[in-house]
């Protein structure tokens, strides 16, 4: 590590710094975020794109006083290394390691635990409401990105911060880019800003244009300064958030510190609420994420030989993403009906080639999951048949659509979950562990999980041709086997799979969780001689209650498996439908996530904490067994 860097022990440390030497300080901070993501992995090309802004933050403004806000995360890294994190950020989205969110519970300059988009302004603007409240005097920050500004979310806080007129700073970190390329109307809106004259420069060519007349300039100086609001909105294209009540600034380059400096020191002495229109480029200063940001938004570790890109992890096996995508270009090759939505992650959800293929048929709608889901419902009431492809801890931002637009109406939207369950290294904002209680919870919902490859097939299938809302989850895992080319297994909705046959225990299992049932299935019969059942529940609802009536009732031990939260999941519809026939299932025990944050780490390493692995459950089965005896 660099000397610069080395002495860096928290933000007071940069305001001695001379301007040369925060240029030098941005090039090492950059080079350490590049070193540790290329060994752990991480959000590579928006965090490069926002060192300057953060060492021009944190110059400007005293953040143990006042109040910053990072929007969803994925650019706070350099934030974490100036504020007393250097020294252990080598330990990124390891275990027990430093989180790649931020996080209220690792340091005071963490104001919340984000990790979703668009939720910042919110936030701040209730910050600064408090501190008026209170009388704390404090400035509050709010740093959001350009994909995330067109959310619903970030547009009523806008539109609300407009009308309370706090004190409120949110500058819009502009790189074009969410995860992929940003779209819709307000990328649209930012483009031409990018492109046009800032309203400073603007204002400038007035002043001397005025101030060639003599006593008349000078009075149109003052009146300028007078009718800044209306001269701004009537110039420049930022006259948007003019409108909203905003004081607008911009655009200014992201890149350059002396200029990012002098701006906030400028508007820290503005009262009400201001947006400061800041253009980056994500993964600036390391090629290969600015020529990919795509690519580097969440990278897997990586190698350099030479200042050039050589080896770039791959993946174990095919992802249950990557078979999705194929499945249903296939399926919309026979089908014109067929339709896909996303929220603003086409490659994430493994749609890109259905859309290279049907861009008539592709709709990504940025970071808008609610609206997302209402679209899907007038697609398919307009007779189309949509599938949204969505992550599970995004999906869950869209609930009341999920019951107005499409269970209530009795609309068949298919929704493909995608990350369902524990998610590894991003942590508790993006683990999937709601999805299976809120979809089963919505009238109608056909709620179901493959065990592999073949049932995905069959599942997107059944929910393709049926004629009720259906839910499809899987996890961020590689698939146990590829695709089949044809013969998908051909089972019904509503039909469980026995996969072993045994005495004594059993183990009924969901999703991801059968290959792992399978595995505690081995590891009993090597070392404890036992033979288990092992049933693929496939479904959630309906429930094949009499398989699993059956197994519980001649089984001395059932474990019910699965990878979500332990209230409301595919354990507690076996139990709840056990309990309404009168089922006896005292011997019955859940095999959940508890209800508590899982922290970041391998999910391989997750589950295996949670002993929802193969030795994991094969030692709840065991424990299981051995209560009688020892009552």
């Amino acid at each position: 590590m660099s000397r610069m860097l080395d002495s860096i022990n928290g933000p007071a440390d940069l305001r001695g710094l001379a301007l040369s030497e925060l240029v030098e300080l941005a090039a090492e901070v950059r080079q350490l975020i590049v070193d540790v993501v290329s060994r752990t992995g991480g959000h590579l090309a928006s965090n490069l794109g926002t060192v300057e802004l953060t060492l021009a933050l944190h110059r400007c403004f005293d953040f143990q006083h006042d109040r910053l806000v990072w929007d969803c995360g994925h650019q706070c890294y350099a934030h974490k290394i100036l504020t007393g994190r250097r020294d252990s950020f080598h330990t990124l989205r390891q275990d027990g390691g430093v989180s790649g969110f931020a996080d209220k519970g690792e340091s005071p300059y963490d104001a919340f635990s984000f990790g979703h988009t668009a939720t910042s302004i919110s936030a701040a603007l209730g910050m600064a409401c408090a501190d008026r409240t209170l009388g704390t005097g404090r400035r509050v920050v709010a740093v959001i990105g350009d994909g995330a500004i067109g959310s619903g979310m970030a547009f009523e806080a806008l539109n609300h911060a407009g009308e309370l007129d706090r004190d409120l700073l949110v500058v819009l970190n502009d790189n074009k880019m969410s995860i992929s390329r940003s779209v819709g109307g307000i990328a649209r809106y930012l483009s031409k800003i990018r492109s046009s004259t800032s309203y400073a420069d603007i204002k400038h060519e007035l002043q001397d244009l005025l101030g060639m007349v003599p006593v008349v300039g000078q009075k149109f100086d003052g009146l300028l300064g007078r009718l800044r609001e209306g001269v701004q909105s009537a110039l420049t294209p930022g006259g948007l958030f003019v409108e909203l009540g905003f004081h607008y600034y911009g655009p200014v380059d992201g890149h350059d510190i002396g200029e990012l400096i002098d701006t906030f020191d400028h508007l820290k002495r503005i009262n009400g609420p201001v947006l400061l229109h800041v253009l980056t480029e994500k993964g600036h200063g390391f090629d290969p994420a600015s020529d990919d940001p795509t690519r580097f938004h969440s990278s897997r570790r990586f190698e350099m030989a030479n200042g050039t890109l050589c080896t770039v992890e791959q993946p174990d096996g095919v992802s249950y993403s990557s078979i999705f995508g194929q499945v249903l270009t296939e399926i919309a090759a026979r089908d014109a009906r067929v339709v896909a939505i996303t929220a603003a992650m086409p490659d994430g959800t493994g749609l890109r080639e259905f859309a290279r293929r049907f861009p008539g048929r592709f709709y990504d709608v940025g970071i808008c999951e609610q609206h997302a889901v209402g679209l899907a419902d007038g697609l398919s009431a307009g007779g189309l048949r949509p599938v949204v492809a969505v992550y599970s801890t995004f999906l869950q931002r869209a609930y009341d659509q999920l019951f107005h637009d499409v269970a209530l109406q009795g609309e068949p939207v298919v929704f493909c979950i995608d990350r369902a369950g524990l998610v590894g290294s991003d942590g508790p904002t993006h683990h999937g562990l709601n999805d299976i209680a809120y979809c089963r919870a919505m009238a109608g919902f056909v709620v179901m999980a493959p065990k592999d490859a073949a049932e995905l097939r069959r599942m997107l299938e059944l929910a393709l041709g049926g004629d009720v809302p259906a839910a499809i989850r899987y996890p961020r895992e590689s698939i146990p086997d590829e695709v089949p080319e044809a013969g998908a297994p051909e089972f019904a909705v509503g039909e469980a799979e026995v996969c072993l046959e045994g005495g004594g225990a059993a183990i009924i299992a969901y999703g991801a969780m059968v290959r792992r049932a399978l595995e505690a299935a081995r590891i009993l019969s090597d070392e404890d001689g036992l033979q288990i059942t092992v049933v693929n529940a496939r479904f959630a609802r309906p429930l094949d209650l009499g398989t699993i009536s059956r197994v519980v009732k001649e089984h001395s031990a059932v474990l019910l498996a699965e990878d979500h939260s332990v209230a409301g999941g595919f354990g507690s519809a076996a139990l709840e439908a056990l309990a309404a026939e009168g089922v006896d299932a005292s011997h019955v025990r859940q095999a959940a996530v508890p209800l508590e944050p899982v922290v970041p780490a391998g999910r391989d390493r997750q589950l295996a904490r949670l002993e929802l692995d193969g030795p994991g459950l094969a030692a709840r089965l065991r424990r299981l067994l051995d209560a009688p005896r020892r009552q």
